[in-house]
């Protein structure tokens, strides 16, 4: 009984803990897909919906994405699985470096009035 019990929660650390990283690498890739295609289609509909996903999916990233991330962590940390709760952690910093960054663009990079 208590093997199914902590197999389930090595499985529910896994999931959240990759559920951001894919967010990531999804985010990566439409942006890297949108700034390839911003010349030869002058900036047209597959550049914009490109460049659109990336944006949704790098705000899916920061805010729905740490708290699975921290969820993640504390799930593998109570596991015992080291390399799972590394992830985590640099997941964790990778959100929160991603808001700070977000904030100083709108508020410091942004015009003033």
């Amino acid at each position: 009984m208590e093997n199914k019990v902590k197999k389930r929660t090595d499985k529910l650390a896994v999931v959240f803990l990759i559920i951001p990283l894919v967010l990531s690498c999804l985010s990566a890739v439409c942006f890297a897909g949108g700034c390839f295609l911003e010349v030869p289609t002058s900036r047209g509909v597959i550049y914009t919906m490109l460049i659109l996903g990336a944006f949704i999916l790098f705000g899916l990233r920061i805010f729905p994405g740490v708290i699975f991330a921290i969820i993640g962590t504390i799930r593998a940390g109570k596991a015992k699985m080291i390399p799972l709760l590394i992830l985590g952690i640099i997941e964790v910093l990778g959100s929160v470096t991603g808001f700070v960054v977000v904030l100083l663009v709108i508020f410091v990079g942004g015009r003033s009035v």
